[in-house]
C-alpha cells in the first residue's frame, strides 16, 4: 500500500479562477482515488495549458495509479527535462521503475533527487528502502542458494506525492472572492496552529494522556492496524517512569487547502533513557472547528 503525502502551496492568485478550479477538480479526483477521471481531466487542461508542470505532474500520477505506466512515464521524463530542478517527478518515476524491477534506475533517479534537493527527506527515506530491500533480497538467495530472480520490491513501501512544492511560475490557488479577508483567515488560523503544536508538547511533557492523544483524530493509527494499538503502544511509552521534556521551534506552516495544513519544526526530546533532536512534520486537519493530527514523521535528525 502505498503512502501518499499531499503538498499544498498557498500563494497569492495571480491565474484565471476557471484553470484554479480545473486543478483543484483535477487534485479533488485524486483525493477521491478516481484516477481514471483525473486523468482524462488532465488531459482536457494541458489541452489548454500543456506547458504548466502542476498539471501534468498531477496527470501522471494519475496515470500512475490508473495503470498506464507507459503514458505516466512519457510525461515525468518530459517534465524532468523542462524542470530539472524539482525532485517529485523522479521520486514518482523511480516508483514505476521499482514496480518492474529495473531497481538501478529507479535508485539513480532517486539519487538525482537527492543532488536537485539535498533536504529532500522523502527521497532519502525511498532510496534508503530500495538498499534495504535489495540487501535482504541478497542475504535470502545467499541462504537458500535460489536460482529465482531477484525480488527488490518486497516490502517496500515508497512515498508518492501528488503535488509540487514550487513548479510553474504563476502557482495556482484555489478561487478566492475576497483576497484579503482569506489572508487574515490564514493568519489567524496560523496563530491557532502554533499553539496547538505547543500544546501538543506541553501534553507531552506532563504526561497529560488524554490531553495528549486528544490532539490526534479518532482514524488517527501511524504504522498499526488501528487506533487503538497506537493509543496503547503511546500510553506504555509514556507512562515510563522519569521525567519527559519535549520543546518545539522554528514552526512552519505550508497550507494544503482552507483544511489541510503541513507544519515543520525542530523538536528536542529528553527523557532518563533517551534523547533526541529532530526536524518533524505534523499534518493537521480541520474537523468541525477544531484542528486534529492526521499524521506524524520524522523528516531528519539533526
Amino acid at each position: 500500500m502505498l503512502r501518499f503525502v499531499f503538498i499544498f502551496t498557498a500563494l497569492l492568485a495571480t491565474t484565471p479562477a476557471s484553470a484554479a478550479t480545473s486543478v483543484k477538480q483535477v487534485q479533488q479526483l485524486l483525493e477521491q482515488q478516481k484516477y481514471l477521471d483525473a486523468a482524462n481531466a488532465g488531459e482536457q487542461l494541458l489541452q489548454q495549458s500543456p506547458g504548466h508542470a502542476h498539471t501534468r505532474f498531477l496527470t501522471a500520477y494519475a496515470y500512475q495509479m490508473s495503470a498506464q505506466t507507459d503514458k505516466a512515464v512519457v510525461l515525468y521524463q518530459d517534465l524532468i527535462k523542462d524542470k530539472p530542478d524539482l525532485p517529485e517527478p523522479r521520486n514518482n518515476l523511480a516508483m514505476i521503475y521499482l514496480a518492474q524491477g529495473d531497481y538501478d534506475r529507479a535508485s539513480q533517479l532517486l539519487v538525482d533527487a537527492l543532488n536537485t534537493s539535498p533536504s529532500y527527506a522523502i527521497a532519502y527515506d525511498n532510496l534508503s528502502q530500495i538498499y534495504k530491500g535489495i540487501a535482504s533480497e541478497a542475504y535470502r538467495r545467499a541462504v537458500s542458494e535460489s536460482g529465482e530472480p531477484a525480488k527488490y520490491t518486497h516490502k517496500i513501501e515508497l512515498t508518492a506525492l501528488t503535488n509540487l512544492e514550487a513548479a510553474d511560475q504563476e502557482p495556482i490557488v484555489e478561487e478566492i472572492p475576497d483576497t484579503q479577508k482569506t489572508r487574515v483567515n490564514f493568519a489567524n488560523q496560523e496563530t491557532l496552529l502554533i499553539e496547538q503544536v505547543k500544546d501538543w508538547a506541553t501534553a507531552w511533557s506532563s504526561k497529560d494522556f488524554a490531553a495528549y492523544t486528544g490532539f490526534y483524530t479518532p482514524e488517527y493509527r501511524a504504522q498499526f492496524e488501528s487506533h487503538g494499538q497506537w493509543v496503547e503502544y503511546r500510553r506504555k511509552r509514556i507512562a515510563r517512569p522519569g521525567a519527559i521534556k519535549v520543546e518545539v521551534n522554528d514552526i512552519q506552516i505550508k497550507w494544503r487547502s482552507e483544511n489541510r495544513a503541513i507544519i515543520d519544526f525542530k523538536q528536542a526530546y529528553d527523557s532518563p533513557g533517551y534523547s533526541d533532536r529532530v526536524v518533524k512534520r505534523l499534518g493537521f486537519s480541520r474537523v468541525g472547528s477544531q484542528w486534529k493530527i492526521t499524521e506524524e514523521q520524522v523528516l531528519s535528525a539533526l
